[in-house]
């Protein structure tokens, strides 16, 4: 037996207008903290794209015609230019308002072929260091800028790289300044436009059992907070180059998209940047039975190396 039900033609129209005011009403009322950042980086593309007519010679191309030369490998910039320390505990919730000011996020322009227009989106995080526009992120966020630019090889379509604050505003990026391949270390200079970036200080004491909290935009979840705990902290040097590696773990969690993001300390100070994470597997051969995974991270004495005393 077959039942059927049905509604009066008049009801579903009215329950569809009945929704729809609710949903209306909710997004009215909803506190201000309720963040639209889609919506920001929309806006991104109308910024990039004025900046770029103003400015037709700052592009990613440029950027690769001249990032050897860019490129320091001593001192960027006196100590001087840093933020101080900051020594007050903050609440996780005071923590979270005073370090989004100083968390971005790192992405691209690109012209979209078949839609035959500019459009940006984001694809990594980054933080800023100096008022006037000193940032870090990881190496492999703007690897392909240096090596392009290293082989002469042009990218069709990158027409810009970026960062964006809470607010939304953009950055462009003029320049790699300084990088560390094999810790994974990135410094960028962009174009504050006459603006002033909120820095965030450096913690390079940061050890085992330190509470920390990072900050960063995995898969577009923007300005996403999480906490844990410095929980190893190891060094690699390769014998035949001298040159040593160094990983600070963490416990806080993030993803794809987090790479460069700031890892702060209770107090608000920079520990370390995001860089990448290591599942470990019962089977690693297949890849079964995972068990946990590693939260690799750049740690701050390195970007303070950067600076002059």
């Amino acid at each position: 037996m077959k039942i059927t039900t049905s509604l009066p033609r008049i009801i579903i129209p009215s329950c569809i207008g009945v929704m729809m005011c609710a949903s209306a009403l909710a997004s009215g009322t909803a506190p201000e903290y309720y963040t639209d950042y889609p919506s920001k980086i929309e806006n991104v593309t109308a910024q990039l794209r004025g900046y770029i007519n103003e400015h037709p010679e700052r592009t990613t191309d440029s950027m690769m015609n001249h990032v050897l030369d860019d490129i320091n490998n001593g001192k960027i910039a006196s100590v001087k230019t840093l933020a101080s320390l900051r020594k007050k505990k903050l609440s996780t919730e005071d923590l979270y308002d005073l370090c989004r000011k100083s968390t971005l996020v790192f992405g691209k322009m690109e012209h979209v072929g078949y839609l035959g227009k500019d459009s940006a989106y984001s694809n990594a995080s980054a933080v800023a260091l100096t008022p006037d526009g000193i940032c870090a992120t990881n190496f492999h966020v703007i690897s392909d800028i240096v090596i392009c630019g290293a082989f002469d090889y042009k990218k069709q379509g990158d027409r810009s790289r970026f960062v964006m604050d809470c607010d939304g505003y953009a950055y462009p990026m003029l320049s790699v300044i300084a990088i560390d391949p094999l810790n994974d270390l990135a410094l960028i200079k962009v174009d504050t436009r006459d603006k002033k970036l909120t820095p965030a200080p450096l913690n390079t004491a940061a050890k085992q059992g330190t509470k920390v909290y990072c900050l960063s935009n995995p898969s577009g979840a923007y300005f996403h907070f999480t906490d844990g705990m410095v929980s190893n902290c190891t060094r690699t040097t390769d014998k035949r180059s001298g040159h040593t590696k160094y990983i600070m773990e963490v416990t806080s969690d993030y993803g794809v998209g987090a790479s460069g993001g700031p890892i702060f300390d209770e107090h608000g100070n920079l520990v370390a940047l995001v860089s990448s994470t290591l599942s470990l597997y019962a089977n690693p051969q297949q890849f079964r039975n995972f068990q946990m995974s590693y939260k690799q991270t750049v740690p701050a004495f390195l970007i303070r190396e950067r600076f002059s005393d």
